[in-house]
């Protein structure tokens, strides 16, 4: 397989890795910005069959992708890797409300991608363009079973959304399962929570798709606490970590939070963050489809 690889600059670390795992060229597009904040995407070649690797956390990830993808226009086969798809939170479809998980996909499709590879994404992938959705669960199992045995551990899903993801470890890990099941107000701010399962004197895992605010984990680790847990980590396929929440994580309960490296954040995280690397993940899924 020759086919090259080209990624966008908030991809740069993992693309090489995968690049490197698929021995195959990395590129990277060039980016410019006018005064006014406009971007430009230019490549310094054609590309008949090309791999692009992609990460949307903000507005600015999401332009830059699809100015790329219009430049790669005249390629006749462009394999998109979306490590993490932004506005994917957003998807119910409420009366004079914007839709961004469906708006996002839509224009995705408009697109000239023959197929796409999705990780851990909070809701199904809703493209029409053929789509393989990955996850970092495996990573995540294989990591926990060299640092636990699993009959001193707790699999804990932080609310009911991500039940059957954390259930599909905790199977997997032959260990205990328990849920946090939160309540929110009427504004959709966290309210209360209370845990669904016996954590008693476990070491008590949650595993979820992505942490954000970190209120949700902050507030699962004091209910664990609370309720006898010997210890409480953290396993998160993305690090979204808007302002205050790496501060908030710090002084939180939880020992460890670990995360992949989906996502790339321009200053090094403390030490209670740790990171794995999904780029083997991601070229077996790139070979899967070549």
């Amino acid at each position: 397989m020759v086919q090259p690889l080209v990624y966008c600059r908030s991809s740069q670390d993992l693309a090489k890795s995968v690049a490197q795992e698929l021995a195959i060229p990395a590129f990277h597009s060039n980016v410019k910005c006018f005064n006014n904040k406009e971007l430009v995407v230019s490549l310094g070649k054609s590309f008949r069959e090309v791999v692009v690797i992609a990460s949307t956390t903000n507005h600015d990830e999401w332009m830059e992708l699809f100015l790329l993808l219009d430049a790669l226009r005249s390629a006749k086969n462009v394999v998109l890797c979306l490590t993490y798809m932004g506005y994917s939170r957003q998807d119910q479809q409420e009366e004079n409300e914007s839709f961004g998980a469906g708006l996002f996909s839509r224009l995705l499709d408009t697109m000239n991608i023959s197929s796409c590879i999705i990780l851990d994404n909070h809701c199904e992938p809703l493209l029409r363009t053929p789509t393989r959705h990955i996850s970092a669960r495996r990573i995540f199992e294989a990591d926990i079973s060299k640092k636990y045995k699993p009959d001193y551990v707790a699999v804990v899903s932080p609310d009911i959304g991500g039940a059957y993801r954390a259930d599909l470890s905790a199977k997997s890990l032959g260990c205990d399962f328990a849920i946090c099941n939160k309540a929110k107000n009427v504004f959709g701010k966290l309210k209360s929570m209370y845990k669904l399962g016996d954590v008693s004197d476990k070491i008590c895992v949650l595993i979820d798709d992505m942490v954000d605010s970190g209120s949700t984990l902050c507030y699962a680790s004091d209910v664990l606490m609370s309720a006898g847990a010997k210890d409480v980590v953290a396993y998160c396929t993305h690090g979204v970590l808007s302002d205050g929440s790496i501060k908030k994580l710090e002084k939180s309960a939880l020992t460890e939070i670990v995360l992949t490296d989906s996502i790339a954040h321009p200053q090094p995280l403390p030490e209670k963050f740790r990171k794995l690397s999904i780029a083997s993940l991601i070229a077996e899924a790139i070979r899967c489809i070549l």
